[in-house]
């Protein structure tokens, strides 16, 4: 079972920019050694990004569908179905 992804992102410029993903079979401890292989100085944060959850409200009520993101991609593709159904999730 996924769990999760992290990016590893830079405060630049007084935002955080990322500077890559880690998908779900990396760890915490791969992401430090990910930033120890670059070699570069700077101010760092470390993401984990493990559930990705649709809400929507179904008869007065919220409905919550949760999901693993093992990655960025199966993120972007949640995203994009959120999107292009208007809110409204798959139905059961």
């Amino acid at each position: 079972m996924a769990q999760g992804f992290f990016t590893i992102e830079q405060w630049s410029n007084k935002k955080w920019v990322t500077l890559c993903h880690l998908n779900a079979d990396q760890s915490v401890t791969g992401a430090l050694e990910e930033l120890e292989r670059r070699d570069k100085p700077g101010y760092f944060r470390i993401v984990r990004t493990q559930r990705m959850i649709w809400a929507e409200k179904i008869d007065g009520k919220l409905k919550l569908r949760k999901w693993h993101a093992g990655n960025p991609e199966s993120l972007s593709r949640g995203a994009e179905a959120f999107d292009r159904d208007g809110g409204k999730g798959p139905t059961s």
